[in-house]
């Protein structure tokens, strides 16, 4: 893009120039890195003789994507798009704007060279000397500071005019705009991408079960089975189609949460029944498959607020998930003891473990199982999550840990004992 003039105070003409350019810029590409690039060019040209533009990763990370110098175009661009370390509490710089939300406008120093994460030898070498005085500015999304932008002078006896100042945010705005879209459209073609193999894994786990149950009918209308056999292709039916069952509710749940409508009637319930009934559900499953179940129910009086239909799905989910990951001849521990004023509850297996990377997200929706790094518990993925919705809405807190692959998980839930009075929650 044609930069305009150098000018060191824009005239009226010379700034709605430059915010002519600015919105070309914005229009002229969807890709963020030509965008910002551009911008930072924009802003040698008349505002200061460096910029460089960043992006925060996190409160520990900072990411530089952009990097100009006055007069040389495409200089900067080796040191950009470069990730290092964001000493929040630093006196100067992105740090200083990501904690006060303010401006920081002051001389430069070694100390401000390297909260930026630049090399002063480089800067002198491209500015023919050190720059004598910076400001910088955040970089605002919906509210959120989710960059900053610094711009350089050499002038050592150098002061940003009002005029210059409103330029710079309005170029802050740009990149923040910028960042924003570009942001957006990576969640839009993740969520699109997560859709489109949750489908995929949908259709599978729904055909699955399929497969032996018309296997079982076909050999009922077809062979002449011996009463055992008989009894075993029923009882495999029955089996298939309960998994089939389970599939479905998990989808209407997933929905119903999505859609705020996911309803408990809240009562004075006891934890210790509600335990042993999905313990009892969960058995023969576990008997099957080698695996023990070892309880620790301590008898509690003090009911807790809750559904005890879905208190049950809870402790059903997760300890079906422990049946489903730990091999045979492995060892599922439950236990329910009080914890000052709350219950405890706490799921302990010795199964294929999770992986450091995937318990920040375990809880969330399609997660467990889309994510590469998870595959070791596969699955649609929305067991977690249900359990996780049901245990806000019972005022709960639930933990997932685990010693990485292969050394098993421990999944804590904590329930308040009841002491309001009873009332049906819709979120």
């Amino acid at each position: 893009m044609q930069m305009p003039p150098v000018s060191n105070t824009p005239s009226g003409m010379d700034a709605e120039r430059f915010l002519s350019n600015t919105i070309s810029i914005l229009a002229s590409s969807a890709d963020l890195s030509a965008t910002v690039d551009n911008l930072a060019r924009l802003a040698t040209s008349e505002l200061a003789d460096c910029c460089v533009i960043f992006m925060f990763e996190n409160e520990q990370t900072i990411r530089r994507l952009a990097m100009a110098y006055k007069g040389k175009p495409g200089s900067g661009n080796s040191q950009a798009d470069t990730l290092y370390p964001l000493e929040l509490h630093a006196a100067a710089g992105p740090a200083r704007v990501l904690r006060t939300g303010e401006c920081d406008m002051a001389a430069v120093t070694p100390d401000v060279i390297a909260g930026l994460g630049l090399n002063s030898d480089e800067l002198a070498t491209a500015l023919n000397r050190l720059p004598a005085i910076y400001i910088c500015m955040p970089i605002v999304a919906r509210g959120r500071i989710i960059g900053a932008i610094a711009f350089f002078s050499v002038e050592s006896k150098r002061a940003f005019a009002d005029a210059e100042m409103s330029l710079m945010r309005g170029l802050a705005n740009a990149a923040g705009v910028a960042i924003d879209d570009a942001k957006l459209y990576r969640e839009a073609q993740e969520a699109n991408r997560l859709k489109d193999e949750f489908v995929a894994m949908v259709s599978h786990e729904l055909r699955t079960p399929l497969t032996p149950i018309l296997g079982c009918i076909h050999l009922l209308r077809t062979a002449n089975l011996s009463k055992a056999n008989f009894d075993r292709a029923l009882e495999m039916i029955e089996q298939h189609a309960h998994t089939q069952v389970h599939i479905v509710e998990d989808l209407v749940d997933a929905s119903r949460i999505v859609a705020g409508k996911l309803h408990l009637v809240m009562k004075p319930t006891p934890v210790g029944p509600a335990v042993e009934a999905a313990i009892a559900a969960v058995r023969p499953s576990a008997e099957a498959k080698g695996v023990h179940i070892v309880t620790n129910i301590q008898d509690i009086p003090q009911p807790i607020d809750g559904d005890p239909h879905r208190l049950q799905q809870i402790v059903w989910n997760l300890l079906s998930n422990a049946v489903k990951f730990t091999p045979s001849d492995g060892r599922i521990e439950i236990s329910v003891q009080p914890d000052g004023d709350h219950i405890q509850i706490q799921v302990t297996d010795t199964g294929v473990g999770i992986p450091a990377d995937v318990l920040p997200s375990i809880f969330n929706r399609f997660r467990e199982s889309l994510e590469g790094s998870s595959k070791m518990r596969s699955g649609l993925g929305l067991g977690l999550a249900i359990v996780g919705h049901l245990v806000e809405l019972h005022n709960g807190s639930i933990k997932a840990e685990s010693a990485g692959p292969g050394k098993g998980a421990v999944f804590t839930l904590r329930f308040p004992l009841a002491n309001r009075k009873a009332a049906s929650a819709t979120p």
